[in-house]
Parts: C-alpha cells; sequence; structure tokens
C-alpha cells in the first residue's frame, strides 16, 4: 500500500545570497573593527623643487624661526607634527650642480638615533619615522632647513 504522506521536498539551502551576504558583512565589520587605522592625514610638501609627501600628520604650525641675517627678521619654518611610524615619501628631489644630494634629513636635540638618516634623492623608498623625537630636512645648497618634522603622539605635551 501506498503512503497517503506527500514526499517531503528536498531543501535547497542557501538559494538566495541572503546568508553569504550576511556572512560576508559579518567578516567585514569584524576586520574593520580590529583592523589598525592609519593616524593623521597625509600631506604634500613643495619648497626649492623638493616635493614630499608626509603620512600620519596630526598638526601643522610656524613654531620654529631663523634669523635672515641678511633681511634681519626672524623666518618661520614649517613644521609638521607627526605620530610615530609616519612616512615621508620623496617625490621629487633635485640634485646640486656637482650631482650630488642637494636635501638630507638631520636629526635635532640631544642623542643619536639608532640609524643613519640619509640624503634624499628622488625614487628612494620612503623613510618611516618610527622614533619620538625631531628631525629637520637640510638644504645643503643654500645652507638652512627648510621643513621641521616633530614625531609624537596628539596627547603629548609639546610645551612641557
Amino acid at each position: 500500500m501506498r503512503s497517503t504522506k506527500r514526499p517531503r521536498r528536498p531543501v535547497h539551502r542557501y538559494k538566495s545570497l541572503l546568508f553569504p551576504g550576511i556572512a560576508l558583512l559579518a567578516v567585514f565589520a569584524f576586520w574593520a573593527a580590529f583592523a589598525p587605522a592609519e593616524k593623521g592625514e597625509t600631506v604634500r610638501f613643495e619648497q626649492d623643487g623638493l616635493r614630499l609627501e608626509i603620512t600620519g600628520v596630526h598638526h601643522e604650525g610656524d613654531f620654529i624661526y631663523r634669523f635672515d641675517p641678511e633681511q634681519k627678521t626672524f623666518i618661520p619654518i614649517d613644521t609638521h607634527h607627526v605620530y610615530p611610524g609616519s612616512k615621508v615619501t620623496i617625490l621629487e628631489a633635485p640634485v646640486m650642480e656637482d650631482g650630488t644630494a642637494r636635501w638630507e634629513f638631520r636629526v635635532l636635540g640631544s642623542g643619536t638615533p639608532d640609524r643613519e638618516l640619509p640624503e634624499l634623492a628622488e625614487g628612494m623608498a620612503p623613510v618611516e619615522l618610527s622614533e619620538k623625537g625631531e628631525v629637520s630636512i637640510y638644504d645643503l645648497e643654500r645652507e638652512r632647513d627648510v621643513l621641521y618634522l616633530i614625531v609624537r603622539e596628539a596627547e603629548d605635551d609639546y610645551w612641557k
């Protein structure tokens, strides 16, 4: 004798994209919550043919001045406060007439860095500023600083 029950329909799971879509959304939300976000903003700097891209900038200001003996005035030097781990990418760096590098990094303050900072050359790898402190970019041709980079956290009190 035949059963009077209707045969069951086969279950087709995930017939729609609803479940895979929800699963993908959950994975993305988890990744976004724990992925390290880059702090600060990206700024471009240009002066005398030198073009740089600086990441991780949290403050720009003209707090450092140099005395110009010809004009007998104080001239502000561009100053960028950056987070530790920020990078300086050299987009364009012209050389002097004899072919040597015109620009170089200099560490300011007391103490010496763990590594030598390179001369700036076009096409070089980005320089990571990982240690707290102050770094300047020095113009060898004109013998003056053109940019100060102060590496510190935003919460640190700079004026202590």
